[in-house]
């Protein structure tokens, strides 16, 4: 038993999770497949039909598939096969906790890929929720099977945000030169206490023993040094930011900056009055708009 087990097995904090969450009745739909390459790949499968579209769905940093349920579901129900991965080292994945390298992530979901399309023959989209579409982006980029991508949020590592971002991750890849095992605190990235203040799953998101709260430089390194084709030149999919007006990670004028600079074709999708934590306030409104947009895209 992993101290993970350990920590879960002293009591029901999974089903309190769930029920603050409201996921009890969407994860009861979910089918759970195991791809094996170098390390297990957990990932959860909402069916629909074998000819509809496939969604690879990537979660943001930190968090695991199960946590989404509520929206994977709703995007499912929308008419598309709906397949959330934990990244190797996070959730229910094999892997050292919090360690990967885009590369590997990508090599992954290309294996996810391949047994998917053992049995579903519909187009297949990326969607990456916050840091995970930076991986997204990634797969597209390099798998010509996915034909669209959803971002929510997008950040692209040659477009600071603001002067001090590109400190940040100057001091991020150096240091990860050196010392690539060593943990940074998510926090320093991503605030989970404050943007889920008020939520009910706050408290207990905030110590879930199968969340990351620290990250190895290597890791950070990895995402924020990632280079983006989309600025030099058009791609062969489709591309969507889809997030909040009101989002407190990354803001609308920052995604209006990325869709200015990119010279792939970039359509904006602002959600009016939602924040960066569209999963957990509003998945209907997220699956809907993410769901019409695919729709159109996948299928003219």
């Amino acid at each position: 038993m992993t101290a993970v087990d350990a920590a879960e097995a002293k009591g029901d904090f999974r089903e309190r999770l769930w029920d603050s969450l409201g996921s009890g009745p969407f994860l009861a739909r979910r089918e759970v497949l195991e791809v094996e390459g170098d390390v297990r790949v957990h990932c959860e499968l909402y069916r629909h039909a074998p000819d509809a579209p496939v969604v690879l769905f990537l979660p943001g940093l930190g968090t695991y598939v199960e946590l989404y349920a509520e929206l994977l579901a709703d995007l499912c129900s929308r008419g598309f096969n709906v397949v959330g991965v934990d990244p190797r080292g996070h959730g229910f994945s094999g892997g050292d906790r919090g360690y990967y390298r885009v590369e590997e992530l990508v090599s992954d979901l290309q294996l996810v890929l391949d047994r998917l399309q053992l049995e579903f023959d519909g187009p297949v989209a990326a969607f990456g929720y916050s840091g995970g579409a930076i991986s997204a982006l990634a797969l597209a980029e390099r798998d010509a099977r996915i034909g669209a991508v959803v971002c929510g949020t997008l950040l692209l590592s040659e477009l600071e945000p603001d002067w001090m971002h590109g400190i940040g991750w100057h001091w991020t890849r150096t240091s990860a030169w050196f010392f690539p095992r060593l943990k940074l605190p998510l926090q320093q990235f991503v605030d989970f206490e404050a943007l889920l203040d008020g939520h009910p799953a706050g408290p207990l998101i905030s110590k879930d023993p199968r969340m990351v709260f620290e990250y190895p430089l290597g890791t950070l390194a990895s995402l924020f040094s990632q280079r983006s084709r989309i600025l030099s030149q058009p791609c062969d999919f489709q591309l969507a930011i889809l997030q909040g007006e009101r989002d407190e990670v990354l803001d609308a004028k920052y995604a209006r900056r990325v869709v200015a600079s990119a010279k792939q074709p970039v359509e904006l999708i602002l959600i009016p009055g939602e924040g960066h934590m569209l999963p957990w306030d509003n998945p209907a409104a997220m699956a809907d708009h993410a769901g019409n947009w695919l729709r159109r895209v996948l299928m003219p």
